[in-house]
């Protein structure tokens, strides 16, 4: 081969390299791309699962509202039974007929230890009432050695409520502080009593009398009984 020739092979082979792809170079590319996932893909990939929990969280919300809306929840326990409206207590009430005298509770008084008394009578009108005096302990009857403050006997008017009669004891009266007494239907087995807190006080069964049953609860003495339930 002449010098000539050799030179234009060699150019040729020059250009040849030029124009002819790199087969490598475009194989690692191709990968490369491969392994990769396109911006679209990737979108794809995240996008699904954020979607599915906000579905669910949705269908979450939804549902408490719906059964926040549907169902209010327990009431209030200032706000449980009926109000419990007692008549005003009644002193120095002419009697003219006097039921027996059942007993109720002991307390200690400044000179004696007394037991408080329930009664059912009728006052000169023929209209019932109820009432709670106080008497030495082992007495069963009044006379001057019974006398107790200005307020024994006090009585209430009998109504045709479930709860039909009561009275708050209190520091001097014929029942002491921390004491209720109340009058019921027969019909009543469960009294449960409220205060304007809320806060329970549960009735316990004494005696039954002429117009109904006779329960004694254990109240605050600062925070009377406002409401009560009766099954």
């Amino acid at each position: 081969m002449t010098d000539l020739e050799r030179k234009l092979a060699e150019a040729l082979r020059g250009q040849a390299g030029e124009v002819a792809p790199n087969l490598d170079a475009a194989w690692a590319e191709q990968q490369r791309r491969q392994r990769r996932p396109s911006r679209r893909r990737r979108a794809a990939v995240w996008g699904a699962p954020l979607a599915a929990v906000l579905a669910v969280l949705t269908s979450v919300l939804l549902a408490t509202n719906l059964n926040t809306a549907q169902s209010p929840g327990p009431e209030p326990a200032a706000r449980q039974g009926q109000e419990l409206v007692l008549a005003r207590p009644l002193l120095s009430l002419r009697l003219n007929s006097a039921g027996e005298l059942k007993a109720l509770t002991d307390f200690v008084g400044q000179t004696n230890t007394w037991t408080s008394y329930a009664s059912q009578a009728l006052d000169d009108t023929g209209r019932p009432v109820f009432c709670i005096e106080a008497l030495p302990k082992g007495a069963t009857h009044g006379g001057p050695e019974s006398y107790f403050g200005v307020e024994s006997p006090s009585c209430v008017p009998v109504s045709g409520s479930p709860v039909n009669a009561g009275y708050i004891g209190k520091n001097g009266g014929p029942l002491p502080a921390g004491k209720a007494v109340f009058l019921v239907d027969r019909a009543v087995h469960v009294l449960r009593l409220y205060d304007a807190a809320g806060d329970l006080s549960q009735g316990k069964l004494i005696t039954s009398m002429n117009s109904g049953q006779v329960f004694l609860a254990d109240v605050n003495p600062d925070s009377p009984p406002v409401r009560f339930e009766v099954s």
